[in-house]
């Protein structure tokens, strides 16, 4: 950032501290961000110079403001991009908020051994004693310089005092460090003498029960904090579900406890949207799970932070046969709930689209946005069939980390999906699958790149307004929002990103490595660095 920006910043930022609290101000003060670039990603993809908030809400874009008038914070943005919060349509950010040990950030983005060294150790010093530090996915191994893991040896050197456990994804091997060594052989599972550990999920299982409920509170805010830092203000998660690969009981496993307890206390920093999961064997793994769900939950329950929104990505297990899976849908169709299925592979969407059609057929399901998700494999037959009944795509950018136990085609495609005009938004499938970062996403959508700088999607590549366009308004219309969220218009909520670097013109690796300089929730600075740190509330 150049000096006068700079000075402009801390200019108004200072001005607007003075004012506070100076006089009354009946309803309270309007805070009003000028000078910059506001992408409002509205239906023309307008932009704009400045926007006023008053309490939780934009009531103004581009706005005069009367010369002295009162009760009126100002921040000069010093021409920096603005955009509208982010909202990823696929995560599984409950269940990574509660793993073991304290949240491991940087590591998605490392480029090194020696980067993700820095990153645990850091992590350690927040640990208690003998706490592990784990990764349990949303990195690969493609994105270090070395193009490899860690050696025993070296995540030793980096925590030598702490077990440490990572894992690329699910079921794969893992990896210890000298005293995770020695506390699973302590446990009767053993490992080789490069610290691998196998993938039968003993040792996965044994890292996960070593938490409890005041370790994952701790670690809970850490990744709301982590997440917010990187631009996102609303993440749907599926309310469930076992890791994959590790072997705990029903009691064991995470639930939206610990969230529902910091939504009540006013403490979640950014938006979460439940969609019902129904895979896991808490539920009755047949119809009728589904169907006691549906008597007994309301649709959009909640309020503006923590919101039930669909069921999915499982309605039920996909071991169920399909005069079952079609019964669900059809009394989910019925009840007016929207649907998210998991698909990734060309046969598994050939199954629930043909299931989708045979619902169609007596309960017109458009109105209800129902998606596919992943859909990597789709074809053009299948996109224009989904497009006739109304069903949409939600993609999500898990093969940036792709891995060798990836067994589908790379997908997915995006610019397929885009110009068949079919409704589509984007998401991430954290934190196992993908990282949670959304400017790596960016980055696999924009350059068709995977974390190895690999192209993976050669001719699926789509532009940056797109990109942010199914980052944000799009995925606010999958969620019933669109009148509240998504884009930057008078009367919506005040979700917005500032960016450090201008979105449009930035280089590629720029863009892969943005790094917000304020994101605000519903009029609430939740993440401020530099200069903006001290508007944080």
């Amino acid at each position: 950032m150049s000096l006068r920006p700079a000075l402009a910043v801390l200019a108004s930022l200072a001005w607007a501290s003075a004012g506070l609290g100076a006089e009354p101000c009946p309803g309270g003060r309007d805070l009003v961000l000028r000078n910059g670039q506001i992408l409002t990603v509205d239906a023309r993809d307008r932009e704009a110079r400045s926007l006023r908030i008053r309490g939780s809400r934009i009531i103004a874009i581009d706005a005069a403001m009367p010369r002295g008038e009162r009760c009126v914070d100002v921040i000069d943005l010093g021409g920096r991009t603005v955009i509208p919060g982010l909202i990823d349509n696929h995560t599984h950010f409950i269940r990574t908020a509660q793993a073991a040990g304290p949240f491991v950030e940087g590591l998605e983005s490392a480029d090194s051994i020696a980067a993700l060294q820095a990153a645990f150790a850091t992590a350690a010093r927040r640990a208690e004693p003998g706490e592990w530090i784990t990764a349990i996915g949303g990195f690969t191994h493609k994105q270090f310089r070395e193009k490899r893991l860690p050696t025993r040896q070296e995540l030793t050197a980096a925590v030598p005092d702490h077990p440490v456990y990572i894992q690329i994804g699910y079921s794969t091997r893992g990896l210890v460090n000298d005293e995770g060594r020695r506390v699973l052989k302590a446990a009767g599972i053993e490992t080789t003498d490069g610290g691998d550990v196998a993938t039968d999920g003993k040792g996965l299982t044994y890292v996960l029960r070593s938490t409890n409920e005041s370790r994952m509170r701790r670690r809970f805010p850490d990744y709301m904090r982590y997440a917010t830092s990187l631009g996102l203000t609303s993440v749907v998660d599926h309310a469930c579900c076992d890791w994959l690969g590790a072997h705990l009981v029903p009691e064991e496993r995470p639930t939206t406890a610990i969230a529902e307890d910091l939504w009540r206390k006013g403490q979640l920093l950014l938006r979460l949207r439940i969609q019902y999961d129904h895979r896991d064997t808490r539920d009755q793994a047949d119809v009728h799970s589904a169907t006691a769900r549906i008597a007994n939950t309301t649709r959009g329950l909640g309020d503006d932070m923590y919101r039930v929104v669909r069921f999915g990505e499982q309605t039920i297990p996909a071991s169920a046969p399909d005069a079952e899976i079609l019964a669900v849908y059809q009394r989910l169709a019925r009840a007016g709930w929207a649907v998210s299925q998991h698909t990734i592979k060309h046969d598994e969407i050939e199954r629930y689209l043909r299931l989708m059609e045979q619902v169609n057929t007596q309960t017109p399901i458009r109105d209800l946005r129902w998606t596919l998700e992943h859909a990597f494999e789709i074809t053009p037959d299948q996109i224009a069939r989904l497009k006739a009944i109304g069903v949409g795509v939600r993609v999500q950018d898990h093969d940036y980390i792709r891995n060798t136990n990836s067994s589908w085609n790379p997908g997915p495609p995006y610019r397929t999906l885009l110009e068949s005009g079919i409704q589509i938004g984007a998401g991430s499938d954290s934190a196992v699958v993908g990282a949670l970062n959304p400017w790596l996403g960016f980055w696999f959508m924009t350059t068709g790149k995977d974390a190895g700088g690999d192209l993976l999607l050669p001719a699926q590549q789509i532009s940056r307004k797109a990109a942010l366009r199914l980052y944000t308004a799009q995925n606010a219309w999958f969620n019933f929002e669109e009148n509240d969220l998504g884009s930057i218009e008078v009367g919506k909520l005040a979700d917005l990103v500032v960016l450090d670097k201008p979105f449009y013109s930035c280089t590629d690796e720029e863009l892969k490595n943005m790094r917000p300089m304020l994101t605000m929730v519903g009029g609430r600075v939740v993440h401020g660095r530099g200069t903006f740190g001290k508007l944080v509330r």
